[in-house]
């Protein structure tokens, strides 16, 4: 049988987001380095499960503590030949904090009305799509009977030693 040659060095990024909505308004913000507002996102960071990021970034970006729930979108994408960007977005659960933009990455918070956050052009594609599945009646995946049903829609572990 022959070896199996080494696999290249890790090509994919993994980024996560989150869809919180309160009153019929929902929760977005805009990087220093964007021109259009996103739901709260950012990257999975090494040993970090899907879930933890999305906490982490709610946290970092707009002070508010979540709870993660059910996965509602996931979208991969080839940005060169040696890279690719896998994306997992869920809705969330409002915990505690009020939103506020937190320098240095995140320069303005809105909570927009959910009808208007749909359709607004100045709000990403991406975003939009996502908010309108995490709205939508029976749209997503439902938690996992898997591990406890801690996992929305899949398992997600950190490695431990």
């Amino acid at each position: 049988m022959p070896a199996i040659p080494p696999l290249p060095p890790p090509h994919t990024r993994i980024g996560v987001g989150g869809v919180l909505v309160r009153e019929h308004r929902v929760l977005v913000n805009r990087a220093v380095y964007r021109s259009r507002f996103t739901i709260p996102s950012g990257y999975v960071e090494a040993g970090e499960t899907l879930e933890r990021a999305v906490v982490r970034e709610f946290e970092e970006e707009t002070g508010v503590t979540t709870r993660v729930g059910r996965l509602v979108l996931t979208r991969h994408k080839v940005v060169r030949p040696e890279e690719s960007d896998v994306y997992f977005a869920f809705a969330v659960d409002h915990l505690a904090g009020e939103p506020a933009a937190r320098p240095p990455e995140i320069a303005e918070v809105r909570e927009v009305p959910l009808e208007e956050a749909i359709r607004a052009p100045w709000i990403s594609e991406l975003s939009r799509l996502t908010i309108d599945l995490a709205t939508g009646e029976g749209r997503g995946w439902k938690r996992s009977p898997w591990k406890g049903g801690e996992a929305p829609g899949l398992s997600t572990e950190a490695y431990t030693p």
